[in-house]
């Protein structure tokens, strides 16, 4: 569909205003896109909320690209795309880890089961370990210093969650 034609003359044609050369772009880049957002870690309408703030991008992206700066189109819109993947990652990583879904087979018919992560743990101060590291993405020693503890306390603690998630949900 668009062999024979690199980015520059694709870029070229958009910027003349060809919505031919934008169509061939945006089907050019729609795959690259949808196996970033699936790196990243996104399913199910995440991942299309994601293809589509990479096509909003892509379009910002060829509008706002100057070749005068040696750099291929290609990894300007990378490496924007992906820092545009991760902020959009941490906007919605509470929501989107909050819980396991587990598929039951009964009768033929798949049901989805879901399960909190925070209800399993018993001990408050893991349930608050487990938010700060993995929902709010604290740094270990930043939770130390904030604990008043040493940092391998943390990181016995993450031990110690692991195992328990392992052994409610036979990970």
């Amino acid at each position: 569909m668009y062999l024979g034609w690199n980015d520059y003359e694709l870029i070229y044609l958009i910027k003349e205003g060809n919505y031919k050369a934008l169509n061939l772009m945006y089907h050019k880049y729609s795959a690259f896109i949808r196996l970033k957002a699936r790196e990243c870690g996104f399913k199910g309408f995440y991942l299309d909320d994601c293809v589509q703030e990479g096509l909003i991008l892509l379009n910002k992206a060829l509008k706002l690209y100057d070749s005068s700066y040696n750099k291929s189109f290609w990894s300007y819109f990378n490496l924007i795309l992906q820092r545009r993947l991760w902020r959009f990652y941490k906007e919605i990583k509470p929501n989107y880890h909050d819980v396991l879904a587990v598929e039951i087979k009964d009768d033929n018919v798949f049901k989805e089961r879901v399960i909190e992560y925070s209800s399993v743990f018993k001990d408050e101060h893991l349930k608050m370990v487990y938010k700060e590291i993995y929902y709010y993405n604290t740094k270990v020693e930043d939770l130390a210093n904030k604990l008043g503890v040493k940092p391998y306390t943390i990181y016995r603690d993450l031990k110690k969650i692991k195992e328990i998630l392992r052994l409610e949900f036979d990970l």
